[in-house]
C-alpha cells in the first residue's frame, strides 16, 4: 500500500480543508441523516491531491454510511451507469434499518465517458442518467471532478450543478491569506507525524521544502516522503542487507568515477536491470543540466537498450546492458555536488496505477453486484470474498451459475483469488 493510501485520514476533523468547508459537508450529511435534506448531492472540485476523495470516505465514516463508488471508466456508460448506480441510489439495504443506508461516491465526474463511438463502450447519455440518478436517489451522492468549468459545459451539467451544493476544494486562494497559513501548518504536522510513524530521517526545513514544492497537492507530498524513506540508510531500525537501495545505486551511477563500484552495486542490487534503466531515464534531466552530458546519457542507455533483450524475449546479453549503463557518470562533464530530488520511473508508475485501477474496478463491481442482489453492504461483500473463492475453486457448477446470474466478465471472475 502507497503512504497517502495509508495515512489517508478517516476522520473528518483530520482533513487538510478549509473549516467552512468541513461545517458546510457535516451541515449538508446531517440534513440527509434528519430527513431535511434540500440538496440530494454535492459537487467537490479541485486540482489532484486536494482531498476530494479523502474527504467523501471520512464524511461517509463520520455518517456511519456504507459508501459505493464509482470511479472514472470507459466503460462508465448510460447502461453501467443505470445497472449499479441507479439500484444503490434507489434500493433500500433490507439488514438495515435506518434510511439512509449509504453514501454514493462518482468519482471524476468530468471524465464520464461522453463518446458516442460504440466500439469504445460509450454513448452520450452517461451525465443525464447521473442526473436521473440525483434527482430520484434515496442516499446521498458525492460528485468530484477536477475541470468544474470543463463539466459546466457538457450536456445535463447545468441541471446537475443546481441540484447540488458546490464546493471548490483548493484550500486556499493567496499565501498572504489565513488559510493558506493553516494549510501550510496542517500539512507540515501530517508529514511530521507520518514521518515519525515511519522512522523517515528528515528535517523541518526539508519538510517545508516538500510542501513548497507541491503545495497544495498533499498526495504528492506525501509521494515525496517515501523518496526520504528509500534514502534512509535504515528505515526499519533493522541492519541492511547487503544489496543497496537504487536510490544510492542511481546517485553513483551519475556522480562517481568508479566504474567497478558502481558495477559491484549493480550485481548485488535485487531489481530488474530494466527497472534499474528506467531510473536512470528518468532522472537524467533532474541530474545534468549541460545539454552535452544529456545527450550522451541518453546515448548510452539507448546502447544499453539495445542489449537488454526484453523485445527479443533474449536475456542472454543482459549482463551487457547492465555493464554499459553503468557507464553513464564517464562520459559526463558537469557533475552535480548538490542534492537531487530523484523522481520514481513516470512509466513503471502509469503501468501499476493501471493495473492497480483495473483490479479495483474489477472488485469494486463485483462486490457492488453481489451486494445489490444480496441486499448486502459492499464492505459485508468484502469480508466474505473466501466463500466466493471456495465456491470458485470446489463449486464449480455453482460459481458458474452465480456467474451466469450477475454477468460476470472474465476480469471480476480473476479478482477472486485465495
Amino acid at each position: 500500500m502507497s503512504l497517502p493510501d495509508e495515512y489517508r485520514p478517516d476522520n473528518i476533523d483530520d482533513l487538510i480543508i478549509s473549516d467552512e468547508t468541513k461545517n458546510i459537508l457535516k451541515s449538508w450529511i446531517d440534513s440527509w441523516l434528519n430527513h431535511e435534506e434540500t440538496k440530494k448531492s454535492v459537487i467537490l472540485w479541485g486540482t489532484q491531491g486536494t482531498g476530494k476523495t479523502s474527504t467523501a470516505y471520512a464524511l461517509s465514516k463520520y455518517a456511519g454510511l456504507s459508501i459505493i463508488e464509482m470511479n472514472a471508466s470507459d466503460q462508465r456508460n448510460r447502461e453501467n451507469m443505470k445497472r449499479i448506480a441507479l439500484m444503490a441510489s434507489e434500493y433500500h439495504d433490507l439488514f438495515i434499518s435506518k434510511e439512509p443506508d449509504k453514501l454514493i461516491l462518482v468519482d471524476e465526474a468530468d471524465n464520464i465517458f461522453e463518446s458516442k463511438n460504440p466500439s469504445k463502450g460509450g454513448d452520450s447519455g452517461g451525465l443525464s442518467e447521473l442526473l436521473d440518478i440525483i434527482r430520484k436517489t434515496k442516499n446521498p451522492i458525492i460528485i468530484t471532478m477536477n475541470d468544474y468549468y470543463a463539466f459546466r459545459g457538457k450536456n445535463s451539467a447545468k441541471e446537475i450543478i443546481s441540484s447540488s451544493i458546490v464546493i471548490d476544494m483548493t484550500p486556499y486562494k493567496r499565501k498572504n491569506e489565513l488559510n493558506y497559513k493553516l494549510f501550510f501548518h496542517r500539512a507540515f504536522d501530517r508529514l511530521k507525524f507520518i514521518s515519525d510513524r515511519e522512522n523517515i530521517n528528515i528535517s523541518g526545513s526539508e519538510i517545508n521544502k516538500i510542501i513548497k514544492e507541491n503545495e497544495p497537492d498533499m498526495r504528492s507530498m506525501i509521494n515525496d516522503l517515501y523518496l526520504y524513506k528509500v534514502a534512509n540508510h535504515d528505515t526499519t531500525g533493522n541492519s541492511r542487507d547487503t544489496s543497496r537501495s537504487i536510490y544510492y545505486i542511481i546517485s553513483d551511477t551519475f556522480r562517481k568515477n568508479n566504474y567497478d563500484y558502481i558495477l559491484n552495486s549493480l550485481y548485488s542490487m535485487d531489481d530488474d536491470p530494466d527497472f534499474y534503466m528506467k531510473w536512470i531515464d528518468e532522472n537524467i534531466p533532474n541530474e545534468y543540466s549541460d545539454p552535452g552530458d544529456m545527450m550522451n546519457s541518453y546515448d548510452i542507455l539507448s546502447k544499453a537498450d539495445i542489449y537488454y533483450g526484453k523485445r527479443l524475449k533474449d536475456y542472454s546479453l543482459v549482463n551487457y546492458a547492465l555493464e554499459i549503463s553503468s557507464g553513464v557518470s564517464l562520459v559526463i562533464k558537469n557533475k552535480n555536488d548538490h542534492y537531487v530530488k530523484y523522481e520514481f520511473p513516470e512509466y513503471i508508475k502509469k503501468l501499476s496505477a493501471r493495473k492497480n485501477n483495473r483490479e479495483r474496478y474489477n472488485l469494486r463491481n463485483f462486490m457492488i453486484k453481489l451486494s445489490v442482489i444480496s441486499h448486502t453492504s459492499v464492505s459485508e461483500i468484502l469480508n466474505e470474498m473466501w466463500f466466493y473463492y471456495i465456491l470458485k475453486t470446489k463449486a464449480k457448477k455453482d460459481f458458474n451459475y452465480i456467474s451466469l446470474v450477475l454477468n460476470l466478465s472474465d476480469d471480476e471472475k480473476s479478482i477472486i483469488k485465495k
